[in-house]
């Protein structure tokens, strides 16, 4: 486990988020405290230990199910960057449906909770990941064979992408702004107004978003207020702040259920 790619990009990313605190303290910046920086950690050490066992069991139960691929990814560096492509857009649809769909909300929801913004907001997601949009775009990478070198370099291209995405300290990279998921890009997407965050869905590329109509500028000002309405406050137990959203979730579904039995 400890040979884990997970792993390692998990070190570097504590690295790059001490350097930001640092910055930012030098520009007297206040990007971090801290029970939000303690809640995020412990969410994401809950987070990682599910990925690390629950869910590369259940990904490894599929892949060796399905033994004889539906397609095979050819050999060569075209057809490599046509399925780098390929998984980003299937990875903008999953976190378009993760804003869309309830349960899978409820999930993603944790990490839009994050009131700071800064390189350890990366690492704020709930305790059930095998019930995310990210586990059924990762179940139908079992269904393509030969992808294992591109689902590597995706990997992590993608973490630092969304790493250096989520912070304060950069507000625009120039030419970079026209196809790349940017600082500016994602701080919209995490905008406490849901009409606002409902928008830029791009891990890598923000070019879908563009084509596909659900792009929004930051413009001139810098995003500044970010988070949930209904999440719990810091100093609520950590649980609540993993499962905050399921609770609601299920509480809406069981009054839909006592409305339609009424019908």
């Amino acid at each position: 486990m400890r040979y884990n790619p997970i792993i390692f990009v998990t070190w570097g990313l504590l690295a790059l988020a001490y350097l930001e605190f640092v910055l930012a303290k030098k520009r007297h910046m206040q990007v971090y405290s801290n029970g939000q920086t303690m809640a995020t950690l412990g969410l994401g050490i809950g987070h990682l230990f599910v990925g690390l066992t629950v869910i590369e069991v259940v990904l490894n139960y599929i892949d060796s199910a399905i033994p004889n691929k539906p397609l095979t990814l050819p050999p060569g560096l075209v057809w490599g960057i046509c399925a780098f492509v390929a998984i980003d857009f299937l990875k903008y649809i999953a976190h378009r449906l993760a804003h869309e769909i309830g349960f899978l909300w409820a999930e993603h929801a944790v990490h839009h909770a994050a009131v700071e913004f800064n390189f350890t907001t990366h690492m704020r997601h709930g305790w059930l990941g095998f019930l995310s949009s990210g586990m059924l775009a990762s179940a139908l990478f079992c269904l393509v064979g030969g992808l294992h070198t591109v689902l590597i370099v995706y990997f992590f291209i993608n973490t630092l992408v969304q790493t250096l995405a989520h912070t304060q300290l950069i507000h625009k990279m120039g030419f970079l702004e026209t196809f790349m998921v940017t600082p500016s890009h994602h701080r919209v997407h995490h905008a406490v107004d849901r009409a606002v965050h409902d928008h830029n869905y791009g891990n890598v590329f923000i070019v879908w978003d563009k084509l596909l109509g659900t792009f929004k500028p930051e413009g001139a000002i810098q995003t500044a207020e970010f988070g949930l309405a209904y999440a719990p406050k810091v100093e609520a137990p950590l649980w609540q702040h993993a499962f905050f959203a399921w609770i609601d979730w299920l509480k809406n579904f069981k009054r839909k259920e006592v409305n339609a039995s009424h019908l």
